[in-house]
């Protein structure tokens, strides 16, 4: 099958949309008709393809990227990355078998590393990006009863104070770990309390944010990944019994 022509795959469901493009990708490297070097259709021919907008495409494409799975090279489209298919695998393979001992250990890693996220963007934020933030928790709260939606403004928040950290490196490492605990996070947030809870942790990050208090932007932080832990190991406690 050739690379441009993807017309017999089934338009995507805005849910699951990264995962299923991870596989999809995949499964053409595993078939020998995606190989590593080769560039992706236009943008605007895959958005026809798995029937979503183009800014969707691109946040899915963001987390291929992240992945390891494509690379984006600025005005010269997207390629697959160049790696042998083994090593394509690899992140969807740890992805699948997470379970809950590798589940402690991430949010170990999302405390390090958000923690200093945080407290970065305490010194570097500008008024202006935390008006975005405080926008994006306003949104959240309108999102409440609505799990699935609430998670994609979640991870824009996550993703905009990165970008705010001013730390591409640290950014991308987040935005890597998110994606591994998505598919836990699921369940938690079905939850009840769940939500609000992690609401209210957001705005004390902010607010620690806004008052340039970089300690205590990466303690709310450190302290807000702690109850995304619990409440995480909980639903898996719960879906298990």
């Amino acid at each position: 099958m050739p690379i441009s022509d993807l017309s017999g795959e089934v338009p995507l469901r805005r849910s699951g949309l990264t995962e299923m493009l991870v596989a999809r990708l995949l499964g053409l490297v595993t078939a020998g008709n995606l190989k590593p070097g080769d560039q992706l259709p236009a943008e605007r021919k895959l958005a026809e393809t798995f029937d979503v907008s183009r800014p969707t495409l691109r946040e899915a494409l963001r987390a291929l990227a992240v992945l390891g799975v494509i690379e984006v090279r600025h005005g010269g489209g997207v390629f697959v990355s160049q790696l042998e298919a083994s090593d394509l695998l690899a992140p969807l393979t740890f992805f699948l078998t997470l379970r809950a001992a590798e589940v402690e250990k991430l949010y170990e890693a999302r405390k390090l590393i958000e923690g200093e996220i945080a407290a970065l963007a305490a010194s570097r934020g500008d008024a202006a990006a935390l008006d975005e933030l405080e926008a994006l928790i306003a949104a959240q709260e309108d999102a409440k009863l609505e799990p699935a939606r609430y998670r994609d403004v979640d991870t824009a928040f996550h993703r905009r104070l990165g970008e705010l950290a001013g730390n591409e490196f640290l950014s991308r490492a987040a935005q890597s770990l998110n994606v591994l605990g998505q598919e836990f996070r699921k369940t938690a947030s079905e939850t009840p309390n769940v939500i609000s809870t992690s609401i209210a942790d957001h705005r004390t990050i902010v607010e620690a944010i806004r008052r340039r208090d970089a300690a205590a932007a990466r303690q709310a932080m450190v302290t807000h990944m702690g109850h995304v832990l619990q409440s995480t190991e909980a639903a898996m406690k719960a879906k298990n019994e």
